[in-house]
């Protein structure tokens, strides 16, 4: 049996969701594809279940009477489906679809109460959107493109290939929902740095007091597994005041394998759920909280007062530190946590300046992160996070200041951490809590306690660390008399212990002195320098040294990646192979000097993140040819067809330029392609000639009727040139769509006959392209930078203000030139 991928299970939900995007917004649809998914899921495991159940009886003997009777016990099921929730059933709804489905969400929870109460019935799919429903035509067509996506155990290529797939619907609804989107999802680079600052370990509690969708409990379930733990081993507990979030959260758990999760609904600040057995709240090893940004909050009947040292106002929007404080309540005496928080809290007066002194003063503020603009859905303000710790909280007297602003992948809608950004970030934390260092300049510090009062506990980062880049300094006498300083050559001595060959060719010394040099004759201007980095035998050389490298690394490490696959029904282990090979390659490059550390772990961290479900895969199921990328299929076995597609695409785009441009003023062209207006004005004038001969023709006027076909045949004939190549362009698209769905069929053919030794070697082949393409990535950003840099000395230096003055005295004198011949001087 062909076993799904992820890159096949998230194509198909996302055409389940093309049905409903016409209809309704992202954020209101949903709830359809989350809630149609897990009934799908439920219903097929259910039917698995029940024919396993059905031959383990039968093998016993059973009687057929008492195997259906044991086959309709709900104690026998993960989760007891009813008839009317069965897919076997659903798949068939053509009327009142609306109503049937919402009768088998509830039908489902009312069945398995104690693990779904409250999570499916709220999903209305006749509610109203805008001024009608969804028709019975559009929620039947919705339902048959999840008849494609089997959703059995032994239909997935990993455990958890469901629960994957389920974030990437997470993180696609996120982006879609712009603002809402911060109701429920936290950005994964984001929960990833803070997982990695309070290091959850095997048996500890974990809590998220505004869980949204639950990403920071799962990517803690994630990191232990990475460090070798047992993820079993591990308490999850969250609370989240939206009920629809709530909901994704606890479908979120279930899909993930994570059924002991508890997961509870209403207002944390007003109402805490989580308590012991003497009625007490319940303490946690772990927190670990994105809560909302600027909220107001109730006072009135709040419950566990003791919670909050410090009172905010309940207006103004000031609830963020009443969160802080509800985490603290319940985090244990050794226990730490990380929250993200707006920057605000760290410099305003008044309840939030006695709220700083509070948490300083006790030794629980440990950190604060300075986060990049523009991380978080809904708000283009940068961030922070405050990492409290009780443990030793008595004897610390530093708070960590880490000033990570600036770093990040700037993205179109909003920006990211990269996986060295990250690696960076984490490596300051631990690094100066542990009092290994004092400070990294202009990135963090340990600051003093007695320095944050003396500020008036003001906690602004920039205060205690200022990352601003330093001033571009200016030469007056380079600018005046010429030559670059030595100084801000010696400055890029980065480039140049890495490309030895390079500084020789850019600059030479200059005549009288050595404190400046001049360029050499080969940069005859700006764009020469382009050329000589690009063309450089240094840079080559170092880069060739540094894949060569990679390459023996590579080979060294292949037979390790090669027993990832099962072997003798021991599944392999991707966290280790991640673990060992990290560790592998950070020492392989640990003298390398064209990259950093952080560099060399975030290109492999960003690696293995792309391949992770390919390698989980391969974990659990072996080399198998579904695995192949239908893009590497066609190109191996049909490159023909491949060509054809791109040569008729190429003629398409000219084609459709060739309209474009049409329509633009001053158009010229002589390849018979008309603007728009006059090929709408010519069919006017053909139809009104065609009109007027048969007009003509019927009353007898022959003389008139010639001379209207003649007029319509020589309009005919202007627009010929135009209509062909439309024609060209229409049948090209069609090409195309045939093309494609042959290609789809071709691919399932030829991926048939690939056996699992030439899928190993074909995926073992992408991974080493993949890797090699990855560091290549980062080498070639190097060599930009490089170019920059020497392209900001040439705009600084190469000309100096004696050659600005003599250009400027050439052009007056020609101007006084042009001036006297005309008599005016």
């Amino acid at each position: 049996m062909t076993k799904l991928t992820l890159s096949q299970l998230t194509s198909l939900l996302l055409r389940a969701c093309d049905d409903l995007r016409g209809n309704m917004d992202a954020s209101e649809y949903k709830e359809y594809i989350f809630g149609i998914l897990f009934l799908k899921r439920l219903s097929d495991l259910f039917d698995q279940e029940r024919e396993r159940l059905a031959e383990e009886l039968k093998a016993k003997g059973m009687a057929t009477a008492l195997i259906a009777q044991q086959l309709d016990n709900p104690d026998k099921y993960t989760f007891f489906v009813p008839e009317e929730a069965r897919w076997s059933k659903i798949r068939h709804l053509k009327s009142n679809v609306g109503t049937a489905l919402n009768k088998a969400l509830e039908a489902l929870e009312d069945a398995n109460v104690d693990a779904l109460q409250d999570v499916l019935k709220h999903i209305n799919f006749n509610k109203k959107i805008g001024q009608r429903t969804l028709d019975d035509d559009t929620l039947s067509d919705f339902i048959q493109n999840f008849e494609k996506i089997p959703l059995r155990d032994e239909n997935f290529e990993f455990p958890d290939l469901l629960g994957a797939a389920y974030e990437y619907l997470i993180k696609y609804f996120a982006d879609s929902a712009g603002k809402k989107a911060g109701e429920f999802y936290t950005p994964a680079d984001v929960v990833r740095t803070m997982v990695e600052i309070v290091e959850p370990q095997a048996g500890m509690s974990i809590y998220d007091p505004t869980v949204g969708s639950g990403g920071m409990l799962i990517q803690s379930r994630d990191y232990i597994h990475e460090c070798g733990g047992d993820p079993r081993d591990l308490s999850l507990y969250g609370q989240d005041k939206i009920g629809t979030t709530w909901s994704i959260c606890k479908m979120n758990m279930l899909l993930h394998g994570i059924a002991h999760a508890d997961i509870r609904q209403e207002d944390t600040i007003r109402r805490p759920q989580h308590k012991d057995e003497s009625g007490e709240l319940k303490r946690y090893d772990r927190v670990l909280a994105n809560p909302p940004f600027s909220q107001n909050y109730i006072k009135k009947d709040i419950e566990y007062p003791g919670r909050f040292a410090v009172w905010l106002p309940e207006k103004g929007k000031k609830a963020d530190l009443m969160f802080v404080q509800h985490m603290l309540a319940v985090l244990k005496g050794n226990g730490k946590m990380a929250t993200v928080m707006p920057h605000g809290v760290l410099f305003r007066g008044g309840e939030e300046h006695e709220a700083r002194r509070h948490f300083i003063e006790r030794g629980w503020l440990e950190a604060i992160i300075g986060f990049p603009a523009g991380l978080f859905y809904g708000t283009g303000i940068p961030a922070c996070v405050l990492v409290m710790n009780k443990k030793d909280s008595e004897e610390r007297k530093h708070v960590v200041f880490i000033n990570a602003d600036r770093d990040y992948r700037e993205g179109k809608a909003q920006n990211f951490l990269r996986a060295e950004d990250i690696s960076r970030i984490v490596h300051a934390y631990r690094t100066l809590t542990s009092g290994a260092k004092e400070e990294m300049l202009g990135y963090a510090r340990r600051v003093p306690i007695e320095e944050i009062e003396a500020e008036d506990f003001n906690c602004n980062i920039r205060r205690y660390v200022d990352n601003a880049p330093p001033p571009e300094p200016h030469d007056v006498r380079a600018h005046l008399q010429g030559g670059v300083p030595r100084s801000e050559v010696d400055a890029l001595e980065h480039f140049w212990n890495n490309y030895p060959g390079l500084r020789t060719r850019c600059f030479r010394a200059r005549p009288g002195t050595t404190d400046y040099l001049d360029f050499t004759a080969e940069v005859t201007d700006r764009r020469a320098l382009a050329d000589i980095v690009n063309g450089d035998a240094s840079v080559a050389s170092a880069h060739k040294a540094f894949l060569d490298t990679l390459d023996a690394w590579w080979k060294k490490h292949q037979p390790e990646i090669e027993a990832l696959a099962p072997s003798n029904s021991k599944k392999g282990n991707v966290y280790a192979l991640r673990r060992s090979l990290l560790a592998s390659i950070e020492e392989t490059f640990a003298k390398s000097k064209l990259l950093t550390g952080h560099q060399i772990r975030g290109a492999f961290a960003r690696y293995v993140d792309e391949l992770k479900a390919d390698l989980k895969s391969i974990a659990a199921s072996g080399w198998g040819p579904e695995l192949i990328p239908d893009a590497d299929i066609l190109e191996s076995q049909f490159p023909e067809v491949l060509a054809e597609m791109d040569a008729k695409r190429t003629r398409l785009a000219e084609l459709t330029a060739l309209f474009g441009a049409a329509d633009e003023e001053d158009y010229e062209d002589d390849t018979g392609v008309l603007p728009k207006e006059q090929v709408k004005e010519l069919k006017r004038k053909i139809r009104e000639a065609r009109g007027q001969a048969r007009i003509a023709k019927k009353e007898g006027e022959r003389g008139d009727w010639e001379s209207y076909i003649h007029e319509a045949s020589e309009l005919e004939s202007q627009l010929a040139r135009h209509k062909a190549l439309e024609d060209e362009a229409r049948q090209l698209k069609a090409d195309l769509r045939a093309t494609e769905k042959k290609q789809d069929e071709l691919v399932a053919a030829a991926r048939e006959k690939i056996d699992r030794d030439e899928a190993r070697r074909v995926i073992l082949d992408r991974m080493h392209r993949l890797l090699v393409q990855t560091y290549e990535s980062y080498l070639r950003a190097d060599q930009r930078a490089c170019l920059a840099a020497l392209e900001n000395l040439h705009d600084k230096y190469a000309v100096t203000a004696a050659d600005i003055e003599q250009r400027r005295d050439a052009a007056t004198a020609k101007l006084e030139g042009f001036l006297g011949e005309l008599g005016y001087a």
